[in-house]
């Protein structure tokens, strides 16, 4: 069950123009066979005022992604998220999660980039309001069975967390980021005990940061970071803005620039982190059936969000 049926408003909207027809497996691009200066030149020949995919953010800003050829799709990477061309091949060719087919990665204009593969359909986010209940179902199943598929990687840096990058890569570049670290970022980790010994400091920074003359500090014994569960591949970003149903009926996952090893209950906590104005009506009830219910684990982020976002606090001696 890892297909779904797109209502037949959206179908028609697509096959009107008889877009989304391609084979089992990927189409071939010219950009495929593109060298590395080809692509540059290509890159160089584009304008990107218009094109620019995406949902915008809290301030209207939309993000680095466009669409620069039918069948072709350009994102522009922060240094710190060159590792999400790498996880998304690993994932590609270890699991059957459908995930778009990366097609060339190079610098441009000093900045990484990575074009890879335009998915017809539709995201979740434009059609979950009109989904019915047993769609909803449908949906959160095929998901709970990619992360299951997630859970039983192979990880290339056995017990060492954080993003997956081949060998070789600087120590600068292998921090954690996502919804609960700061925008900095943070580690590298060198191993489990060292990202449970950051959160535990960020525990301790939360109580200080949240003391005052007439409260009583919370016990640092009240709430600690869960780490006895094992590292998993977690994508960490999972929302209705990051999942798209194609007109080839699969559910397709998107944006994996957040994604590495984290305890198994990570995923869990970083849907929840769509808890605010963006989550559309209905999506975190559906949560625990896709990652498995931790609502402790998601307290602890929650409560300690302050000393998490903190990124001037270097660490206790």
């Amino acid at each position: 069950m890892n297909s779904i049926s797109l209502p037949q408003s959206i179908t028609s909207r697509w096959n009107s123009s008889e877009r989304g027809k391609k084979d089992a497996n990927v189409a071939p691009s010219r950009i495929d066979a593109m060298s590395d200066e080809e692509a540059i030149a290509f890159l160089d020949g584009l304008d990107l005022s218009q094109g620019q995919l995406g949902t915008p953010g809290p301030l209207g800003e939309l993000p680095p992604v466009w669409r620069v050829a039918p069948d072709t799709v350009l994102k522009i990477l922060e240094f710190h998220e060159v590792s999400e061309p790498f996880t998304m091949d690993l994932v590609s060719s270890q699991t059957s999660i459908p995930v778009p087919k990366l097609r060339k990665c190079v610098m441009w204009q000093k900045k990484p980039c990575m074009l890879f593969e335009y998915v017809e359909g539709v995201d979740l986010s434009e059609i979950w309001p009109s989904l019915g209940p047993w769609t909803r179902i449908k949906l959160a199943l095929v998901l709970r069975g990619y992360i299951r598929q997630l859970r039983k990687f192979k990880l290339p840096q056995e017990g060492m967390p954080g993003p997956l990058y081949p060998g070789g890569m600087p120590t600068n570049l292998m921090k954690c980021h996502g919804h609960y670290f700061s925008d900095l970022g943070a580690g590298p980790f060198p191993s489990y005990a060292a990202l449970s010994a950051w959160f535990d400091g960020r525990r301790r920074l939360t109580t200080i940061l949240n003391s005052t003359p007439d409260t009583d500090p919370v016990s640092e014994s009240e709430l600690r970071f869960d780490d006895s569960m094992p590292l998993v591949l977690t994508h960490g970003d999972i929302s209705v803005y990051n999942v798209r149903l194609g007109v080839d009926g699969k559910v397709w996952l998107f944006d994996w620039q957040l994604a590495g090893a984290y305890p198994q209950w990570f995923e869990y906590a970083s849907i929840m982190a769509y808890n605010n104005d963006r989550s559309l009506s209905g999506w975190l009830s559906f949560a625990p059936l896709i990652a498995g219910e931790y609502q402790s684990q998601f307290e602890f982020m929650k409560k300690n969000a302050r000393g998490l976002a903190h990124y001037g606090f270097q660490g206790f001696d």
